[in-house]
Formats: structure tokens, sequence, C-alpha cells
């Protein structure tokens, strides 16, 4: 017979139970967790339960629900339920828990902690298990609610709670977006201008255009943001933290710039590379312009010689990364003997993670630790919020791998299947793929990447056979963890607005499109 967790108040297993004994009369406080799909058009899926169920039989509840096994995290546990109620599964996402105690006629109790667990369904087939499932459907959020005010004994009483709940959390959640992306569209406002102002000052008029473009071409200003969040996070000012949060923004452009220039690329956001624009040569003078202007603006702070010694960090490892991900492409580069000679023909998933950690994650971390130090941050301090923004970097990167192989190149700003056009080993989707692959498919999907040239009908291929894996599931779940990772730094730092804006971005980093 299946075992159930008992639990104290604060969730710590204290043993193990029969079903049957944590439903007798008032019930024996133990672990449960509740699944919420929700679709594209913000529609739930709810189901019926069976008659065969001995508390609350043919009342409607949320799209499954069940206990964990001991070891078992609820995420996990969540997952495995779907497939064996519905016949599918998809990844999930705790968001809550609860304590609630309901008794069911004479019969029985529930008496549990819940996990509320959140995922999105995209129209997978439902094969629902009889002995569990008597209906489902989708229904509309604004339709229930009001079903359930006319008629709340349809309805588990979990299933009320949760959905109460998430709602709050929901509603809660809209609020600090909104208050996010305001003070985002702000940030990058004041970015911009510092940025400008660094970037022009001793260029002739003639050439400012130029120096410029980069600058004037968009993007989501992250790094500053993190900066300025940090230090404001622990105390600090604003008006400390701008010119050097500029610094690391136009440092960003910077590696973006030589990125380019190494990758051929011929678009970002949208519009033309500063090389395809401008030629190479003049792309890399300006590279220049920028590498000094970020250093200035470390100049303009209470500590530049601790900032200028983070910034300079920052850049050799970035560089590092940048000539692992040049050493991670299978052709290419063909008369540059040290690469020719030094190429990895296969990689492990420590050597995705080195030049990640190096490549993209090294700055995120460098902008939350300038923050933090000239916010005023102790030592634990710092460490907790460079530990946030290095985790935050690699589930951003895993996110874009994610992109460049699934993503709509509309709202991507690049071409989609920009890494296998380039080759590259490093891409945590390619890496998964290949794993996971048939001897046939991997050497068909290693021929194409290892191809002379490489055409559109090749790329299309690619993601084909990439596509019958679960690598994106796979990848989905290791930025989650990292997310995660990041989430839990904050918990030791001061509770305000500023690490709600930390927290909610963290979630955004593995929810967008761009």
């Amino acid at each position: 017979m299946e075992k159930l967790l008992l639990v104290n108040e604060k969730d710590e297993v204290i043993g193990q139970a029969s079903k049957e004994e944590c439903h007798r009369g008032d019930g024996i406080l133990h672990r449960a967790f509740s699944v919420y799909l929700f679709d594209d058009k913000g529609r739930i899926l709810i189901q019926q339960r069976s008659k065969f169920k001995k508390l609350w039989p043919l009342y409607w509840a949320n799209t499954c629900c069940s206990h964990p096994r001991k070891d078992e995290p609820y995420e996990k546990a969540g997952e495995r339920r779907l497939k064996e109620e519905l016949g599918f599964s998809v990844p999930l996402k705790m968001i809550d828990k609860f304590q609630y105690k309901a008794r069911y006629k004479n019969i029985g109790s529930e008496n549990e902690i819940d996990a509320v667990l959140i995922g999105e369904y995209k129209g997978e087939k439902i094969k629902p298990n009889p002995e569990e499932v008597a209906d489902w459907k989708l229904v509309k959020i604004e339709d229930l609610i009001e079903d359930m005010k006319k008629n709340p004994n349809k309805y588990t009483p979990w299933f009320r709670i949760g959905l109460k709940r998430y709602l709050k959390i929901k509603k809660k959640k809209e609020k600090i977006k909104k208050e996010l992306f305001s003070f985002l569209e702000k940030t990058a406002t004041k970015v911009n201008s510092v940025s400008k102002e660094l970037l022009e000052s001793f260029i002739d008029k003639k050439f400012q255009e130029i120096v410029n473009y980069q600058n004037a071409s968009g993007g989501k200003r992250l790094r500053p943001f993190l900066a300025i969040v940090s230090a404001r996070l622990l105390g600090g000012k604003e008006k400390d933290i701008l010119y050097p949060a500029a610094g690391l923004e136009i440092l960003h452009n910077c590696t973006l710039i030589i990125d380019d220039i190494i990758d051929h690329s011929e678009t970002r956001r949208n519009k033309p590379t500063l090389w395809k624009r401008f030629g190479k040569s003049i792309a890399e003078c300006i590279v220049l312009d920028y590498l000094t202007s970020a250093f200035e603006g470390a100049n303009y702070s209470k500590k530049p010689t601790v900032v200028s010694k983070i910034f300079a960090r920052t850049l050799k490892t970035i560089m590092d990364g940048e000539i692992y991900d040049i050493l991670f492409e299978q052709w290419g580069r063909e008369d540059e003997e040290y690469i020719v000679r030094n190429r990895y023909k296969k990689i492990n998933e420590e050597d995705y993670f080195r030049m990640v950690s190096k490549k993209t994650a090294s700055l995120f971390q460098s902008s939350c630790e300038v923050g933090a130090v000239l916010g005023g941050g102790k030592k634990k301090e710092i460490e907790l919020l460079k530990g946030y923004g290095f985790n935050l970097g690699m589930a951003f990167q895993i996110q874009d791998d994610i992109l460049d192989i699934f993503g709509k190149e509309k709202s991507f700003g690049k071409k989609i299947g920009k890494d296998i056009e380039e080759r590259k080993l490093g891409n945590i989707v390619i890496f998964y793929a290949l794993q996971e692959m048939s001897s046939k498919n991997k050497d068909n999907l290693l021929g194409i990447l290892r191809k002379n040239k490489i055409s559109q009908k090749d790329i299309k291929r690619a993601i084909s056979l990439i596509s019958q894996t679960k690598a994106k599931e796979k990848a989905v779940k290791l930025a989650q963890e990292f997310i995660q990772k990041a989430k839990n730094n904050l918990r030791f730092l001061p509770q305000n607005k500023w690490s709600q804006f930390l927290n909610f971005l963290a979630d955004f980093t593995i929810e967008r499109e761009k």
C-alpha cells in the first residue's frame, strides 16, 4: 500500500503512514501537491474526479493532485502524476504551499500541506486514467471563478483554496511586473544618456553617430539594471552607481560588437550589426572606444580602483569564454591554424558550463557585484548577490540556447538556427540532443555541423532531428534549476521592493522570447 509522507507544520518529514490512515477521521498532516496547467488563451485545464475516489468523488478539481514519494521533489512528483492521470507531462514549478483541513461527510478528511505547481498546457494529447479521472475540460478562469461562487460544492476544497491563492500571487506578480518594467524603462533612459556621454567624449563629432550606433540599437539594459538594483537593495543611492552601471552596459555592448564580428552575424535586434553597417575595420576601431569608455564609467565611482579591477577581471574572463566558444565550433576558420589544431571534436557538460560561466554569467555576476560594492554591502551580502547574478546569467544563456533553436525569429531578434549555422557544440540543446540521439541521427546532426556550407534546408533538418529528442525539456529544466539557485540567494538578503524586482526578473529570464 502507498505510503504518504507525514510532516509537521514546517513541512519537515517526520514519518510515513498509509493513505487510508492519513485520511481517516480528522486526518494526519501529510505532504501533497496540486497541479494547475494553463494554456495561452487564459484557460485552465481541470478534471472531474473519478467515481471510484473515496473522498470527493465526481467533484471538479485542478489539473491533477496527489502525494510526493520519499525523497521526490514536488515538481518531479507533479510531472509523474500528470502522466499517470492524464497521459502526458510538462515541466512544472512550485509557486506556493498552504496548509488546510477539510472533512468529507463522515467518510474521512484531508489534512495536508499542499504545494501549488503550475505549468503550461500546449495542446498535448490527453488520455485520462478512468480510475482517477471521470472527465476533463479547459475553462476560462473568469468563468470558473463565477461558477465557483454560484456552485462551490461542485469543487474540491483544496482546488478552491489553491486557485484563490494562485490568483492572489498572480495579481501581486502583475503589480511587481508593472513597476519593474516602468523602472527598467526609466533606468534605460538614464543609462543611455550617460553611455552616450561616455562614448562621445574626446571623439570627433564626425564619428559620434557611428560610435553611438551599437549603444542606440536597443537592448534590455539588464546589466546596468542589476547593478543599480543590487546597490539600492542594500541601501545605496542611484547617483553613486549610474556611471559604473553605464560602464557595464558599454562593456557588454563591446563584447557584442566583437561577438558579431567573430560569428559573422549580420543582424542583431532586427537591425544590421555594427560591422555589417559600417564595415569590420570601423567596428574594430569602435571597440577601442567602448573599452576605454567602460573604464571611464568605472572611474566615476566612489571606489574606482575596486570597480576597475572587477571590469578588468570580467573582460579577461569573457575572453576565455569566447575562445572556448570558438574552439567548440565544428568547422570553419580553416585559415586559422591554432583553431584548427585545438578544435574540440566533442564536449561534456563541464565544458559547456565552463564556457557559459565565463562568456555570459561572469558579466551578470560582476554587475551585481559592482552594485553590491557601491551599495555598501558586507562581504556576505556581496557574495550572495554575486551568486544571484551568476546563476541568473547561466539561466539566461540556456534560454538563449533554447530560443536559438526553437524561438520565433521576429520576437528573438536574431536568426533562428544561428548556432547550427555557426557549427557550435556550445549550445545546451544541441549538446543534450546529441547525448540522446541514435547513432544514425547523431551522425546526421554532426555531419551538418561539420559541413563546408550549411543551407537553410540543413538548418531545418538539424532542428527537426533535435525536435525528436527531449533536449528542449532538459534545457528548460536546467534553466529552472539555475533560476531557483538565484532566487535562493535572495532569501538571505534584505526583503524590499528591490529584492522583489530581482525575484521577478529571475522568472522573466526563462519566460522571455527575446
